[in-house]
């Protein structure tokens, strides 16, 4: 476990009450104090953090836990139980009253805190604007994963290792921590902090930590009540996570072997190995539903083995399907794994220089409806995405992709391979080669489907989920893992002449700045009916798309 170094002069505070949940045996608080110096968020006021561990007992003969990979080998304490521990952090209201109710766990990546990105901020300040405070989240961290390098930052666990198998740790225990952690915030009397819902957060690795999560049945605690009200999982693809196995690799990137037979949430026939499955609809995971918002970028429909629309299409990738009642999906076209950086970059890793659009515009609008949905039953934005229906789901050698001056087509990228699912007969056809289905584009190689940012609906370049590797970097015909790549179009139609550069020219699409950006409002005030975006964010896209005019037009100061 990392280092934990006692605040405000408090001692480590055991709390040791007979009442707690089962599987909650203790907690140690080893930190108690206010943040951003004691800052008001709106009317919830102050908040405060809490650090600590915390520490479980699993009974290894409770069904919902026997999932657990190599479970019979984890050694009993003399109650015949498991122990664990694991770092726990808490962002909360200083008056719990003033909260929303809601308790948000963000599920670490490799061991680093994601959720407050929510927050948009500059200069490396995690609250930023306040999002996540303002509406008076209860935001929760607890370790699941064991094989993050020790830091004085990284939220990690301390799994038991398994009789007689050296050096192997029983990591799926890290989904029972997620769960008892949850359920102990709702329903313990002696909870450090407690809330009537829980939502959860996931964001890449983490974000396949929450595919799992269901896929196994975690959402289920050992008394049978329901864990998590909501969740999450972003920019996962269709993908899972290596942790439920014997000598698993949880902190791989998992970029080409992660994707395994089921992909989508009801159950279909595997047209390889003729097995049945979904990922909601099997034995362990239809209990106990969360309403869930599968958000991605175009580099999951893009990279590698994350291929994203085999999460609503069939597993041969052939036709449409519908998603459950309970399920909405969103495209966030034109975006890559991460926002690259604005001003953008000059091309590094790959051919192109990073992508731009800060997508998070959007997830704030996402996560508030979710909250609405889950906390009042307002019905949730629909969901957003390429299908065949419309034409805007596609081969990536039937891409009417411009060809630009510099830019390789991707015509020819294919997807990787089937990881290998031990739960299923014939380990789910490991090695089989997936499906590759992508957005369709326009004339100018922007998405035309999904949640378009107004800087996509209104553009000023092109913007892929795709970036062939540099050949400094890698081989050039592979892409670069997680980019997407950002390729302006020319100031004037004289410039693109002299390029060769079949898009129209930016003075030729627009009159003026003032006309660019009184487009860009419609597009934003458009998102903001739809429920996509929040209308608080509209200056700030503004401005940014002002900024962004400047930098191409050279108008700036």
């Amino acid at each position: 476990m990392s280092g934990r170094r006692l605040a405000y002069g408090v001692l480590c505070l055991f709390l040791l009450a007979p009442d707690l949940a089962a599987e909650v045996s203790r907690i140690e608080v080893d930190s108690r104090g206010p943040i951003a110096e004691g800052r008001n968020f709106g009317d919830v006021g102050p908040y405060e953090e809490i650090i600590g561990t915390i520490h479980f007992e699993i009974d290894p003969s409770n069904p919902r836990n026997q999932v657990i990979a190599d479970l019979d080998l984890a050694p009993r304490n003399r109650d015949g139980l498991i122990e664990m521990s694991a770092d726990l952090s808490i962002l909360a209201p200083v008056n719990p009253d003033n909260g929303n109710g809601i308790a948000l766990v963000d599920i670490v990546n490799r061991g680093r805190k994601v959720a407050l990105q929510f927050n948009r901020a500059e200069g490396g300040n995690p609250y930023g604007d306040g999002f996540l405070m303002n509406r008076g989240y209860t935001i929760v961290w607890v370790g699941w994963e064991f094989d993050v390098p020790p830091s004085p930052t990284a939220v990690r666990i301390d799994v038991p290792l398994a009789d007689g198998i050296p050096n192997s740790r029983i990591g799926g225990l890290g989904f029972a921590a997620i769960r008892d952690a949850a359920t102990w915030i709702k329903h313990s009397p002696e909870s450090i902090v407690s809330t009537d819902y829980a939502l959860s957060f996931g964001s890449s690795q983490s974000g396949r930590f929450l595919r799992n999560y269901l896929y196994l049945g975690f959402n289920t605690d050992e008394t049978g009540r329901q864990v998590f009200d909501g969740i999450i999982p972003h920019i996962a693809g269709s993908s899972r996570i290596d942790l439920n196995r014997r000598g698993a690799e949880p902190i791989s990137q998992g970029q080409f072997t992660a994707t395994s037979f089921p992909f989508a949430d009801a159950a279909y026939r595997d047209p390889v190995t003729a097995v049945e499955d979904g990922a909601l609809q099997n034995s362990r995971s239809q209990a106990n539903q969360p309403r869930i918002f599968y958000t991605n970028t175009s580099v999951e429909y893009w990279g590698g083995g994350r291929v994203a629309a085999l999460v609503h299409t069939t597993p041969d990738g052939a036709e449409d399907i519908a998603l459950p009642d309970n399920v909405r999906f969103y495209l966030l076209a034109g975006t890559q794994h991460g926002p690259g950086a604005f001003p953008p970059q000059p091309p590094g890793n790959g051919q192109q220089m990073g992508n731009p659009i800060d997508y998070w515009r959007n997830m704030r609008a996402l996560l508030t409806a979710m909250a609405e949905w889950v906390v009042d039953d307002a019905a949730p934005p629909p969901s957003a995405h390429p299908d065949f229906a419309d034409n805007t789901l596609v081969m990536p050698r039937d891409l009417p992709f411009p060809a630009l001056p510099g830019v390789r087509s991707p015509a020819d990228v294919t997807a990787g391979t089937r990881a290998a699912n031990p739960l299923l007969d014939g380990n789910g056809s490991a090695g089989t080669t997936l499906p590759l289905l992508v957005p369709a584009v326009d004339v100018d190689g922007n998405e035309t489907s999904g949640i378009l940012h107004p800087e996509v609906a209104v553009p000023l370049a092109t913007y892929t989920g795709w970036n062939f590797a540099n050949a400094e970097r890698g081989d050039p015909n592979d892409l670069w893992p997680l980019a997407g790549a950002y390729i302006p179009f020319p100031a004037t139609r004289d410039e693109g002449d002299q390029r060769n550069d079949p898009r129209a020219s930016i003075e030729d699409r627009y009159a003026s700045k003032d006309t660019y950006l009184e487009q860009v409002a419609e597009a934003a005030e458009s998102l903001v009916r739809e429920r996509y975006m929040l209308q608080a964010d509209i200056d700030p896209v503004l401005e940014r798309a002002a900024r962004h005019w400047d930098l191409l037009m050279g108008t700036g100061n």
